[in-house]
């Protein structure tokens, strides 16, 4: 099973765009406000999903992502041996039988030993791709450095304090290996410009799921709030938005 942040998790449900007879100025960084009254908890057959809206302007357009965007968007990167001959990825076996072999990555980059990384949480779940069969029993790990820029929209959880701090939600410390599905909840929107080549100015409104099995079991009562920022295809970050204190019960519809 590959580790998937929030593929499994994330769904877009709508963009709006507006239209305008005159042509906006925005900045080409995306700018983005959120949409308190629109954040809601749902549950469902299909999973419970916690359902955030935001209000989005980019000067040039350049939103979202597709699935044939697999080069500076892939996925993630495979280690190779150094030998120069062929693409032997690393898995756990090579790994701990040669713990000071020198690596490098498919793209390139400064070697390292392998060392670098211990087969220890959360580690084993953000640097180890777990590779299972057609009957989902674990065959192989795969040593990779998973790519921040396959995804567009991120999103963090916190959980409010009695003293009224709030801590970051860490998933890789509570998803451990072999069951490396989550570890974030970040994710991608698709193409949003109907012509990426014309670099128009673009706002809307981007309705954005976050899908979970475990939301009640791991928040419960608890208070929290989500921090989100999107990223354009020039991995320009828009600024990071806060949505208001809520509980799952205080949200749900």
């Amino acid at each position: 099973m590959k580790l998937i942040r929030n593929i499994l998790g994330a769904v877009l449900l709508m963009v709006g765009l507006n239209a305008c007879f005159e042509t906006p100025t925005y900045p080409i960084v995306p700018q983005i406000e959120i949409l308190n009254d629109d954040l809601y908890y749902g549950r469902g057959d299909a999973g419970d999903s916690i359902v955030v809206a935001l209000k989005f302007k980019d000067g040039d357009g350049d939103l979202g992502l597709s699935d044939a965007d697999n080069n500076v968007f892939k996925f993630a990167y495979k280690y190779r041996y150094r030998t120069g001959v062929g693409d032997n990825v690393v898995n756990y076996k090579f790994k701990r039988e040669n713990p000071t072999f020198l690596i490098d990555l498919q793209d390139g980059t400064t070697p390292l030993p392998l060392s670098t990384y211990d087969f220890v949480t959360p580690y084993n779940c953000t640097n180890w791709e777990v590779i299972r069969n057609s009957n989902n029993v674990v065959t192989d790990t795969l040593f990779v450095i998973f790519n921040p820029n396959y995804y567009n929209i991120f999103v963090d959880f916190y959980t409010k304090n009695n003293d009224g701090t709030y801590t970051l939600f860490d998933p890789s410390l509570v998803f451990k290996y072999p069951n490396c599905s989550i570890v974030g909840y970040d994710g991608r929107f698709p193409i949003l410009s109907k012509d990426l080549g014309k670099k128009s100015p673009l706002d809307g409104k981007l309705t954005y799921s976050l899908k979970g099995a475990a939301f009640d079991l791991q928040f419960g009562t608890k208070t929290m709030q989500l921090k989100i920022s999107i990223q354009d295809r020039a991995l320009q970050k828009s600024n990071v938005v806060t949505t208001k204190d809520f509980t799952l019960a205080s949200i749900l519809r």
